[in-house]
């Protein structure tokens, strides 16, 4: 077994919460490691496992504190029966006149069917911006074929046209 067999052997047997112990420690060793090579510091494994613990603590906390944000107060609706939901969204900046649009298809259970993002260059404006996503989801939607389609974004003004 490989490191990145071993690796990924260590993920998937461990819960999320293991998971970040595993990483710190493996972040906190190797940062001592250097501490001791170019530092001649010598901090005890106690001392270590000290560390990694209040580091776990700190970031359960700040996790916990943390607000649940609802983007546009609502929450996302699984696509009815046999329809897939096509989402998509956009960024704009205007300084460099250009835009991201991120479009994600989920079935009717959540499961993501796709997703993609696109970098477009020489928009004029954030409309612009959000008709882009809008047709690229439009264009997905045509492409895969999907005979039960709802195309959703949070740009009202796109929606409307």
């Amino acid at each position: 077994m490989d490191f990145v067999q071993w690796l990924t052997w260590v993920f998937e047997k461990n819960s999320p919460n293991q998971r970040r112990i595993f990483c710190c420690a493996l972040w906190a060793i190797w940062g001592e490691r250097n501490k001791r090579v170019h530092e001649k510091t010598n901090r005890s494994g106690k001392e270590i496992a000290f560390f990694i613990k209040r580091y776990i603590s700190e970031l359960n906390e700040i996790e916990a504190k943390v607000p649940q944000v609802k983007i546009g107060g609502r929450e996302w609706k699984h696509p009815p029966g046999q329809f897939v939901k096509v989402n998509f969204d956009a960024a704009y900046d205007g300084n460099l006149q250009q835009s991201a649009a991120g479009i994600v298809a989920r079935d009717s259970e959540g499961n993501t069917l796709l997703s993609c993002i696109e970098i477009h260059h020489q928009v004029a404006s954030a409309f612009a911006a959000e008709a882009i996503a809008c047709r690229t989801a439009t264009q997905i939607g045509r492409d895969m074929q999907w005979p039960n389609i709802i195309i959703e974004g949070d740009a009202l003004s796109i929606i409307k046209k």
